[in-house]
């Protein structure tokens, strides 16, 4: 199975530790998306690409979330975590070798990927991974960089500095940028009960070095299956550019 960067820099753990950590600096998509579930203290959270579990906290804070397992390949990161999170499980390391030992057959009602996949070029690899944690009749919520044109997963054409300084200088990132049409039709092939999207238009990053000018922003909950569940149901609210690829309504 290939792996993902075990990214080094300590600006994961100096930006995460003071950033993420409430309700109010998460996205507008983010909030929206997750405000739409029913999150309360007797749900499960695993959150991949957990930073220094600043999720963990804001889901405290705002819906009363208390189970929360968290998974960063950063060890910088992971130790601040378990600090930051004194009742959290945190593991530290790649979530495509965890799924295998540590977490092996573990399900959890919520499974978060908040700017992890599109961090990764094996995204194809760690959606199958996260949607494997999903229990039945539970949700996967991720967000992604979506573009009306071709995609690009190679690191050498698109990719972003770890440097929340603002320079384009240190450690390097994958950014990776789907096609809505091949996003969709990679979610339908989980065969998913439902799929909740809310998302806009915005800039690269200012220490992305990428050929787009622009990006669709958002943020996806996609529901399982259960013994209950009926056709599928979409419900999105992007940009129309975006939706028209889709080819969906």
């Amino acid at each position: 199975m290939n792996r993902n960067i075990a990214y080094q820099t300590e600006q994961l753990a100096r930006y995460f530790s003071r950033n993420r950590v409430t309700w109010p600096q998460f996205y507008e998509s983010e909030r929206v998306i997750i405000d739409g579930l029913s999150l309360d203290a007797h749900r499960s959270v695993l959150d991949i690409g957990c930073g220094c579990g600043g999720l963990g906290l804001a889901l405290n804070e705002r819906h009363g979330v208390v189970n929360y397992t968290g998974v960063e390949i950063n060890p910088s990161a992971a130790e601040a975590a378990r600090r930051m999170n004194p009742r959290a499980e945190i593991l530290c390391g790649d979530i495509l070798q965890l799924s295998r030992v540590e977490l092996g057959g573990r399900q959890f009602d919520v499974v978060f990927s908040l700017s992890c996949v599109d961090w990764n070029v094996q995204f194809a690899d760690m959606l199958a991974a996260a949607w494997s944690h999903v229990v039945s009749g539970g949700y996967l919520v991720a967000t992604f960089r979506l573009s009306d044109r071709c995609g690009c997963i190679d690191m050498t054409q698109s990719y972003q500095y770890i440097n929340f300084d603002g320079a384009r200088e240190g450690e390097r990132a994958a950014y990776v940028v789907l096609n809505a049409k091949d996003l969709m039709q990679a979610i339908i092939g989980f065969d998913p009960a439902e799929i909740n999207a809310y998302g806009y238009w915005g800039e690269p990053s200012k220490t992305a070095v990428t050929p787009y000018e622009r990006l669709c922003f958002c943020a996806f909950s996609i529901r399982k299956r259960n013994e209950h569940s009926d056709a599928l149901r979409l419900q999105l609210k992007l940009p129309a550019e975006i939706q028209d690829v889709m080819e969906v309504a």
